[in-house]
C-alpha cells in the first residue's frame, strides 16, 4: 500500500475504536442502573448512629454524709474498735479518765457537750460550733469530714467517708460509757429515711433454721470462743461475776429476763422483763438486740449466723449451777 492508504486505513481503526469504547461505556451504564437504583433505599444497609446530643443537666446530690441512723442498730462495734485503734489512737485516748494527748480523750464523747473535754484547748473554729451536745447526726457530719464541719479545725484528719464504717466508729464510740445512749428509734429512723427520699427498708432475712437442730449440733468451745473476743468487754460471765457495762451472765439461760439483781436495765427493755430466758427468746435477743427491743442501750449489732447462735446460746447454758435442758 501505499503512504496515503496507510493513513486511511488508521483513521478507520481510531474512529472504530473511539466507537467501541463508546458502546462499551454506555452498556455499563445501563447494566449499573439495573443493578443500582438511583433512587435512596427505605432502609441503609448500614446504619450510622446520630451523635449524641448533650444530656440534660441534672441537678447534683446535696453534698454531705448519708445518714448512719439506719445503720446504727445493726453495725459492727468490733470493726469500728479495730478502726478506731488503727488510725485514731495515735491521737486520742478511749479509756475512762484517760489523758488529753494531740486531741481529746473520747471516753463518753456520744452524747457529751461539744467540743467541751475538761482540759483540752480547742481551737477558735470548732468553739464556734460548740452548740448542744454530740448527737448522733452531729457526730456523722463531723467524722465524714471535720474540715468542712469546722472550716479552720486543728483537726488535720481527712474523714471517713465510708457509711458503713462510719457506722462501725461511732457504734464502738457508744460503748464506751457506762450508760451509753439509747440507739436511734424506729420513728426517728423512718423520720430520717423519709426527709432523705430513702428508698423501703430492706427485705427481711430468710428465717432461722429449726432451733432444735441447731442446739444438737451446738458447740459450746465455739461460743466460749465467741463470747470471750465479743463480750467480755461489757459482761462477766462468773458465778457471782460483778455487772458491767452490761449485767452478769452465770446462769442466764432459764432465769427472768432483764431481772440480773443490781442492774439498772434501760426502759426499752423492762417492758421486756420477768419472762423466762428460754433458748428462742434468747434465740431473738441474740440475733438483733435492737429489734427484739427498740431503744436499748444494748449497742451489740447481733449474731447474724443461727449456728453460731446456737453455739453461744449452748455455752451460756453451761455456766450455771443448773443448766436446763436445752431444745
Amino acid at each position: 500500500m501505499d503512504k496515503s492508504g496507510k493513513d486511511g486505513l488508521l483513521g478507520n481503526k481510531i474512529a472504530a475504536g473511539v466507537l467501541t469504547a463508546g458502546l462499551v461505556l454506555w452498556g455499563a451504564n445501563r447494566i449499573a442502573h439495573s443493578v443500582m437504583s438511583d433512587e435512596a433505599p427505605e432502609k441503609p444497609a448500614i446504619k450510622i448512629a446520630a451523635l449524641p446530643s448533650a444530656a440534660p443537666a441534672q441537678a447534683s446530690k446535696p453534698a454531705g454524709p448519708e445518714s448512719i441512723l439506719p445503720l446504727l442498730a445493726k453495725a459492727d462495734v468490733a470493726k469500728g474498735m479495730a478502726f478506731v485503734q488503727q488510725q485514731c489512737a495515735a491521737c486520742h485516748t478511749f479509756t475512762q479518765g484517760g489523758a488529753n494527748g494531740v486531741g481529746p480523750n473520747l471516753y463518753d464523747v456520744v452524747g457529751a457537750p461539744m467540743f467541751a473535754h475538761t482540759g483540752f484547748s480547742y481551737s477558735a473554729a470548732v468553739k464556734a460550733k460548740a452548740h448542744g451536745n454530740w448527737t448522733y447526726d452531729e457526730m456523722n457530719e463531723w467524722l465524714y469530714s471535720p474540715s468542712n464541719f469546722a472550716p479552720g479545725t486543728g483537726m488535720s484528719y481527712p474523714g471517713i467517708h465510708n457509711t458503713q464504717t462510719r457506722a462501725d466508729v461511732v457504734a464502738y464510740l457508744r460503748t464506751l460509757s457506762n450508760r451509753p445512749v439509747p440507739l436511734p428509734s424506729a420513728s426517728q429512723i423512718k423520720s430520717e429515711s423519709e426527709e432523705h427520699g430513702a428508698s423501703a427498708a430492706p427485705p427481711a432475712t430468710a428465717p432461722a433454721e429449726n432451733l432444735t437442730a441447731l442446739l444438737a449440733h451446738a458447740d459450746p468451745a465455739k461460743g466460749k470462743a465467741l463470747f470471750e473476743e465479743q463480750c467480755t468487754a461489757c459482761h462477766t460471765i462468773a458465778k457471782g461475776g460483778a455487772n458491767g457495762v452490761g449485767p452478769n451472765l452465770y446462769g442466764v439461760v432459764g432465769s427472768k429476763s432483764f431481772s440480773a439483781s443490781g442492774f439498772d436495765y434501760s426502759d426499752a427493755v423492762k417492758p421486756k422483763a420477768g419472762k423466762p430466758w428460754t433458748a428462742a427468746r434468747l434465740d431473738d435477743w441474740l440475733k438483733s438486740p435492737a429489734a427484739f427491743a427498740p431503744g436499748t442501750h444494748m449497742a451489740y449489732p447481733g449474731i447474724k449466723n443461727d449456728q453460731t447462735r446456737a453455739d453461744m446460746i449452748a455455752y451460756l447454758n453451761q455456766n450455771s449451777a443448773s443448766p436446763v435442758k436445752l431444745p
